[in-house]
């Protein structure tokens, strides 16, 4: 049952951010998690996420395209504002295409 209600914080967190979206997030040591990097990049600069979801999105053109794979990882992170930050970073095909963040303080 914590599962499920921690799923569900998590996917109310997330719409939650569509609004916000900045495009990256500086770490207080001055590295940035932003758009066109890497997954690896991200997990190297910020470490394992908090919590991870994948999903396979299969696209019919009619010309046999290939799926995107999505993930959406979930960080807690300190932010160069001070403070902790809640951070979502969506991946697609192993590349960044969006950084939300929102200070704890503010949510």
């Amino acid at each position: 049952m914590g599962k499920l209600k921690f799923t569900v914080f998590i996917m109310l967190l997330v719409a939650a951010f569509a609004a916000n979206a900045s495009g990256s997030f500086r770490l207080p040591n001055g590295k940035l998690i932003q758009e066109g990097k890497s997954k690896q990049e991200v997990i190297y600069l910020a470490g394992a996420p908090l919590y991870s979801e994948v999903e396979t999105i299969a696209v019919d053109e009619g010309n046999g395209g290939t799926p995107i794979k999505r993930e959406i990882l979930t960080y807690r992170l300190p932010s160069s504002l001070g403070g902790m930050s809640l951070v979502i970073v969506t991946v697609e095909n192993n590349t960044v295409v969006a950084v939300e963040s929102k200070q704890e303080s503010r949510m």
